[in-house]
């Protein structure tokens, strides 16, 4: 008797151990989000992932595996989706800054399909991902441009260190959804008002489209 306790228990242990490895799909989309960044982005977008209690086995996400440049992040969305075409969103999370391959990034993500019925699409942020946190605290059309070898980044890295922002922020920073959490109205409101903006103005620095992969996977259970 004791001895099949046990057993029982320790079958019951193996079983749940299989379902934390191998989540169960839920009903609504599968998305892949390959990002460029090695922890910031990847981060931020598990963190939403774990706040919404959205299954990993629907929302996968990539970072250090991507590479480091837009071309990179696009070429391994592709492979990735050729070995699982199982998904219904694929999203390339790539920032402008300096990068040489932005503009092939893009092209190549514009001419590629993946299969019939499959959204892909860039997520993109002028000059990197750091400005859409800066939308959380301020709203402003103003250019990022940096001098000489620094990055434009960096010009929205001491923004975002300001007093009353997020002091000591660094690249790769975690919690930072948890931090901004509050603000997101704010942020999402001013990525709107940006983007009409620079359509009127034909302008592309600052820009982030980040909004939309946000709004779609917080509101992502209330479709299925």
């Amino acid at each position: 008797m004791g001895s099949d306790n046990i057993f029982h228990k320790r079958k019951q242990r193996q079983v749940a151990s299989l379902e934390r490895r191998n989540p169960e799909k839920s009903a609504y989309d599968r998305v892949l989000i390959v990002c460029e960044g090695e922890k910031t982005e990847p981060n931020y977008f598990k963190e939403i992932r774990d706040t919404y209690k959205l299954s990993t086995a629907n929302i996968d996400i990539c970072g250090q595996e991507c590479g480091s440049d837009p071309l990179s992040v696009v070429n391994y969305a592709i492979l990735r989706f050729q070995k699982d075409t199982d998904y219904d969103r694929v999203y390339c999370v790539i920032d402008r800054d300096k990068h040489t391959t932005f503009n092939d990034a893009m092209s190549k993500l514009r001419d590629t399909k993946l299969r019939e019925g499959v959204y892909f699409t860039a997520i993109t942020s002028v000059p990197c991902f750091e400005f859409w946190l800066l939308l959380h605290f301020c709203y402003t059309t103003r250019s990022f441009c940096a001098q000489g070898h620094a990055s434009n980044c960096d010009l929205v890295l001491k923004e975002l260190n300001k007093k009353d922002r997020i002091p000591g922020y660094t690249k790769g920073a975690k919690n930072i959804f948890a931090l901004t959490n509050g603000k997101l109205s704010k942020a999402i409101d001013g990525a709107k008002k940006l983007q009409k903006h620079n359509h009127d103005t034909d302008s592309k620095n600052p820009e982030t489209n980040m909004h939309e992969l946000i709004e779609y996977l917080i509101n992502l259970k209330k479709h299925c």
